[in-house]
C-alpha cells in the first residue's frame, strides 16, 4: 500500500516536472516576464527538489554536497553584504545597493544545481526528453516565424513592432525594423535557446528519425529572423560543424551512414543565400559604417592642433563648465547622451568623461566598452582591494548599466570568490563532458561538449543568459540529459 502511494506521488511529481519544463519558454514572453513569475518558478523548482528528496531515497546519499553548496552561497551573501555596506562613490546614493535584490539574484544562480539534482534522480526517459525538446523547438520557432510573417513581432533591437517581414528583406531595409524576436523578452537569450535546440534536434535527426528535419528547418528560419550574431552566423556555423562531426564518425569511427544527411544540404544552402539580405547583414553593415566613420574622425583629429582643448581649458573650472565642455566635445553617435547624463552622470564625475573622450581612440568605443569603463571607474573610486574577491554587487551594476557579457558581469558583481561558488556548475558540467569524451569518443558525447562550450561561449559574448530563469531551466534540462546515461540513443544506426 505504501509503495503504491509512493509510486503515485512519483508519477504526480514527474507530471509536474514535465508541465513545468514544457511551459517554461512561455514565461519568457513579455506578457508574463516579471519578478513575480521568476519567484514562482524558483518556488516550483524548490518544491520539485524537496519532493525528490522525500520520494527518491537514493537522492539523499549525495544531499550533503548540495547542503555544502547552499551554505557556501549563503556565507558569501552575508560576507558580501557587510563588504558592500562600506561602499564609497561620487554619487549620493552609491548606486542603491539592495540586499533583497542580491538575495534574489543568488537564489536564481543556485537554481541550476538544484534543478539538475532533482531531474537526475527522477530519471526521465528518452521519450520525456524528446517531448520537451520538440515542444520547445516548435513553440519558439513558430512564434517567431508567424509573428514575423504577419509583421506583429517585436524588434530584436527595440520594443517596437517590426515593419518588414522575411519576404521584404531584399529592399535594403534597416535591421531594427526587420529583425524579430516574436514576443520574447530578450533576443540574445532566445538565440541561444534555439542554438541549443538546433544541436539536439540534429542529433535526433541522425540517430532517431529523419522527420526532425522539419524542426531543424523551422529553427533555421527563426534564427535568421532573430538577426543576432549568435543566431544568424553562429547557427549556420554550428549546423555545418555538426554535419562535419557526423561525417568524421562515419569515416573514422565507421558508423553507419545515415542517407538522410543530404537533407541538411538544402537547409545550409538556403541559409547561405538568405544571410546576405538578412537583418544580421544589415546590422553588420551599419556597425562597420559607424566604425569606419569613427576611425576617420580619429585620424582627422590626430592631424589637427588640438587648439580646441586649450581654448576650453580657459573656461571657469566650476562643475557646470566641465559639463558644458563634455557636451561640446562628445560624439553622440558613439556615446549616446543617456550614458553620460543618466547611467553614469557627468554631474558627479565629469573628470571620468573628460578623460575618456580626450584619451580614447573613437574607433575603439562601443556600448560594451562604455559599460565596462563605467564599472571599472566605480571600482576605482571605491578603492577597496576586496572588490576583486567579493565584487561590488549585482544590484549596483544594474543601477549603473547591465554589462552585456554575462561572465564578465558576474566577475564584477560577485568577485572571484562569489563567481567560483555561484558559477561552479558551468565548470563542473564542462569537466564532466570532457571526461566523458576522453573515456568514450561517441557522437552524443561530442554533441554534449559542443552544446556546453557554445552555451558558455555565448554567455561570454552576450548578456541576460546566466540570470534568466528560462535559460537556467533549459541549461539544467540539457545538463541532466548530458549526464543521464540511461536515456542515450544508440551510437550506431
Amino acid at each position: 500500500m505504501k509503495n503504491d502511494i509512493n509510486d503515485k506521488l512519483k508519477y504526480l511529481l514527474k507530471l509536474l516536472t514535465m508541465i513545468f519544463l514544457i511551459t517554461s519558454p512561455i514565461f519568457d514572453m513579455t506578457f508574463f516576464h516579471s519578478r513575480i513569475t521568476t519567484l514562482i518558478r524558483i518556488f516550483i523548482i524548490l518544491v520539485i527538489f524537496i519532493s525528490t528528496i522525500f520520494l527518491y531515497k537514493d537522492s539523499r546519499k549525495n544531499l550533503k554536497y548540495i547542503i555544502i553548496f547552499y551554505l557556501l552561497s549563503a556565507s558569501y551573501l552575508i560576507v558580501s553584504y557587510y563588504h558592500n555596506k562600506g561602499f564609497i562613490s561620487l554619487f549620493p546614493n552609491n548606486f542603491n545597493y539592495s540586499f533583497i535584490s542580491e538575495l534574489f539574484t543568488v537564489l536564481k544562480l543556485v537554481m541550476p544545481i538544484t534543478f539538475i539534482y532533482s531531474l537526475y534522480y527522477q530519471r526521465l526517459t528518452q521519450k520525456d526528453y524528446k517531448i520537451v525538446f520538440i515542444s520547445w523547438s516548435l513553440f519558439i520557432s513558430l512564434e517567431i516565424i508567424i509573428t514575423n510573417i504577419f509583421k506583429i513581432s517585436l524588434s530584436s533591437y527595440s520594443e517596437n513592432i517590426i515593419k518588414y517581414n522575411i519576404f521584404e528583406w531584399n529592399k535594403n531595409i534597416n535591421y531594427i525594423e526587420s529583425a524579430s524576436k516574436g514576443y520574447f523578452s530578450y533576443a540574445n537569450m532566445t538565440s541561444l535557446t534555439l542554438l541549443m535546440m538546433l544541436i539536439y534536434n540534429f542529433y535526433f535527426f541522425i540517430k532517431d528519425n529523419f522527420k526532425f528535419v522539419v524542426l531543424i528547418f523551422l529553427i533555421s528560419i527563426s534564427m535568421l529572423m532573430l538577426g543576432t550574431r549568435v543566431s544568424s552566423v553562429g547557427g549556420l556555423l554550428t549546423l555545418t560543424c555538426l554535419v562535419l562531426c557526423y561525417l568524421f564518425f562515419v569515416i573514422i569511427k565507421k558508423e553507419k551512414f545515415n542517407k538522410h544527411l543530404f537533407l541538411m544540404l538544402p537547409i545550409i544552402i538556403l541559409w547561405i543565400i538568405i544571410l546576405p539580405i538578412s537583418p544580421y547583414k544589415s546590422r553588420n553593415i551599419e556597425l562597420n559604417k559607424y566604425s569606419s566613420v569613427a576611425s576617420d574622425n580619429a585620424s582627422e583629429e590626430s592631424l589637427e592642433n588640438n587648439d580646441s582643448f586649450n581654448e576650453n581649458a580657459t573656461i571657469e573650472k566650476g562643475e557646470y563648465s566641465k559639463q558644458e565642455y563634455i557636451e561640446s566635445i562628445v560624439n553622440n553617435e558613439l556615446i549616446p547622451e543617456h550614458f553620460y547624463k543618466v547611467y553614469y552622470s557627468y554631474e558627479y564625475d565629469p573628470g571620468f568623461w573628460i578623460n575618456l573622450i580626450e584619451n580614447t581612440d573613437e574607433s575603439s568605443i562601443n556600448y560594451r566598452f562604455l559599460e565596462e569603463k563605467m564599472i571599472k571607474r566605480v571600482i576605482e573610486i571605491n578603492n577597496n582591494k576586496l572588490d576583486i574577491l567579493l565584487g561590488i554587487s549585482n544590484s549596483r551594476i544594474q543601477n549603473i548599466h547591465n554589462l552585456e557579457r554575462d561572465f564578465v558581469m558576474q566577475y564584477y558583481a560577485f568577485g572571484i570568490i562569489g563567481s567560483i561558488i555561484l558559477l561552479s556548475i558551468y565548470l563542473i558540467m564542462l569537466i564532466l563532458n570532457i571526461i566523458s569524451l576522453i573515456k568514450k569518443l561517441t557522437f552524443i558525447n561530442v554533441i554534449n561538449l559542443i552544446a556546453n562550450i557554445l552555451f558558455c561561449f555565448c554567455a561570454c559574448l552576450t548578456g541576460n543568459i546566466l540570470c534568466s530563469m528560462t535559460m537556467i531551466i533549459i541549461y539544467s534540462f540539457l545538463s541532466n540529459y548530458m549526464i543521464n546515461k540511461d536515456v542515450k540513443l544508440d551510437t550506431t544506426n
